[in-house]
């Protein structure tokens, strides 16, 4: 299991992203933006490889994101309504992500099998989002699902339960 960094302050938001290894290697870059259809974020090599990409495929409260390796669709997610905002499938891939927006943690399993965990930690001072992944060929594919559930959880897209104001009445006493 390989660990990778990004700050976590605008992980999603940045034209480019880098991604670094353990030893502050740059590992990955990130590009792309959000927010409507046909919208992408790549993750590229050091030398610019495109090694895959994610594109938002429809708009609304629900979007859905389609995944690429090397042109070729592999899987796809959206958020659906009635099921918690922090539990995700990506079809194709058949992998189930579970976790929580607020500290950015998230476990990624196929199967029983751990595919990527993430969270927040401080790296020289600084706020990261560490990603241990188990195998180096799904990295790129897991960055580019990192990079939708930052943006929901940077951008405050989050499914909340409505806030009821109870007023409570005191008694009065003659």
């Amino acid at each position: 299991m390989r660990s990778l960094y990004a700050q976590r302050i605008g992980f999603s938001k940045k034209g480019v992203t880098t991604i670094k290894d353990h030893d502050d290697h740059i590992i990955y870059f990130i590009t792309g933006r959000w927010g409507l259809v046909h919208d992408t974020i790549e993750v590229h090599t050091v030398s610019g490889e495109l090694l895959a990409e994610i594109k938002q495929s429809s708009l609304g409260f629900f979007p859905r994101f389609d995944l690429y390796v090397s042109g070729r669709k592999v899987g796809s997610f959206r958020r659906y309504y009635g099921v918690s905002s922090e539990m995700l499938f990506v079809k194709g891939l058949n992998w189930f992500l579970i976790g929580n927006l607020t500290n950015f943690r998230y476990r990624v399993y196929a199967g029983r099998d751990n595919v990527m965990q993430t969270g927040d930690i401080e790296k020289h001072g600084q706020p990261y989002i560490k990603f241990q992944v188990q195998h180096q060929a799904d990295e790129p594919l897991c960055l580019c699902i990192a990079a939708v559930l930052d943006y929901w959880a940077t951008t405050g897209k989050h499914v909340h339960e409505p806030q009821r104001h109870v007023h409570h009445a005191r008694p009065t006493f003659d």
